[in-house]
């Protein structure tokens, strides 16, 4: 089990967009979403914060595709990549107003992040 890793960090910038973390993980959804701030971690990291617009929730990304939760207190804790998909999306579908086609893209973005995270070497994109 690998232990939690939380990391501080502070809001850098929110005025020149960084889309790179996302079209590594979900180019196809990248209309969908908003870029909305890039933060500096206490080891040096950059995370990159997307909100979706319409379910209102947000993927903090890095440039390795590693994705963070926000925890409180300018604190961020890594998760799991198609987790925090899966949760990101899940109300687009269950609740709001994704196309059959969208929902498909959705489990197609969030399965290739499994298979990503399951060691497979295929590219994120």
């Amino acid at each position: 089990m690998q232990p939690i890793e939380i990391v501080h960090g502070e809001m850098l910038q929110g005025d020149s967009p960084q889309w790179d973390p996302l079209l590594e993980v979900a180019p196809e959804l990248i209309d969908h979403f908003m870029w909305m701030f890039e933060v500096e971690t206490q080891d040096g990291r950059r995370l990159h914060a997307f909100k979706h617009i319409s379910t209102r929730c947000y993927l903090h990304l890095d440039h390795r595709a590693n994705a963070f939760v926000y925890v409180g207190d300018q604190r961020y804790r890594r998760i799991d990549l198609a987790f925090l998909l899966e949760e990101a999306l899940r109300p687009w579908w269950e609740k709001l107003d994704a196309t059959p086609e969208e929902v498909a893209t959705c489990w197609a973005v969030i399965q290739r992040a499994r298979r990503h995270a399951a060691g497979d070497d295929t590219p994120m994109a």
